[in-house]
């Protein structure tokens, strides 16, 4: 049902990759113009690919005035893509986690981030607490691990879901307003984790022939969990619009595929999920320090 071993996501990220150097060399040399020419098939540039996450990969600290002070952050995201340099010109996209509402603060910590590769995603309090507080954090991150509301708690929950579901929707949004302002044709997307799960359909929505996949780094619940969700189906459609979705193993794939199959009424393959000819390849991959095991 569903691709297995890494194999698929290897080849996508393979399709991605600059030719080698040798190999464009060798294609030219026949029309080799000077110097100049033959530098840049020796060296061409770096695929680029466009990491977007809730967090960026830095922690960001104001000083007197204008001054940041940036920190390097702890995580498994940050160690498993430090081998991605080396095959691709990477550039992380994502909130600095900091709270900037004057302009000149924002111009700022904006340019200190650039010189780390990184661009931010600035978001008001409120979007804060209602899409990573509330709706990341006390609906899809407990139902995701199996951990269902307290009772007491489940109405209070339900009155607050749209207000918090269309804070994710307006936090999503927001980031693929930024996203596509950084796009350049050619650049991979990968979106990372739960809290972007309508990123692929907003950035397709934008260019539909932006090569965007995302990948979940907690487990993918059953299908009799995952239907508990209000809007479960919104959610799935919206992540079916990447071309390639990865996951930590493969019985969390296999849930995906189930719910998208039993939710959805969809057709599930081999490869992934097929939708009215379109197919959304899933798979499950290791992504280990330094390397993507593939």
């Amino acid at each position: 049902m569903v691709g297995g071993g890494g194999n698929r996501m290897g080849e996508w990220w393979a399709a991605t990759e600059p030719q080698s150097s040798h190999s464009k060399a060798g294609a030219h040399m026949d029309n080799y113009e000077g110097s100049r020419n033959l530098n840049e098939k020796l060296h061409p540039s770096k695929q680029r690919l466009l990491v977007v996450a809730n967090r960026l990969p830095v922690s960001a600290i104001r000083l007197e005035g204008d001054k940041w002070d940036l920190q390097l952050s702890a995580g498994g995201l940050v160690s498993a893509l430090l081998g991605v340099k080396h095959s691709f010109e990477t550039r992380w996209i994502g909130w600095p986690g900091v709270s900037v509402h004057d302009e000149k603060g924002r111009a700022s910590l904006t340019e200190a981030l650039a010189l780390k590769g990184c661009v931010p995603v600035f978001l008001d309090d409120d979007t804060v607490d209602q899409y990573y507080n509330g709706y990341c954090n006390n609906v899809l991150w407990p139902l995701f691990h199996y951990i269902g509301l307290p009772q007491a708690d489940r109405l209070a929950a339900t009155r607050s879901l749209d207000s918090q579901f269309q804070a994710y929707q307006h936090a999503n949004s927001l980031f693929a307003k930024i996203v596509f302002s950084q796009y350049q044709e050619g650049d991979v997307v990968w979106c990372h984790d739960y809290h972007l799960m309508c990123l692929p359909q907003k950035l397709k929505e934008l260019n539909p022939h932006m090569k965007v996949g995302w990948f979940l780094h907690t487990p993918f619940p059953s299908s009799e969990i995952y239907r508990t969700l209000p809007l479960r189906s919104e959610l799935l459609k919206a992540v079916l619009t990447a071309d390639l979705i990865g996951f930590h193993t493969y019985d969390y794939a296999r849930h995906f595929v189930s719910a998208c199959t039993r939710i959805l009424g969809l057709e599930g393959t081999p490869e992934g999920v097929e939708d009215q000819g379109k197919l959304t390849r899933v798979a499950a991959v290791s992504i280990l320090r330094g390397s993507f095991q593939l």
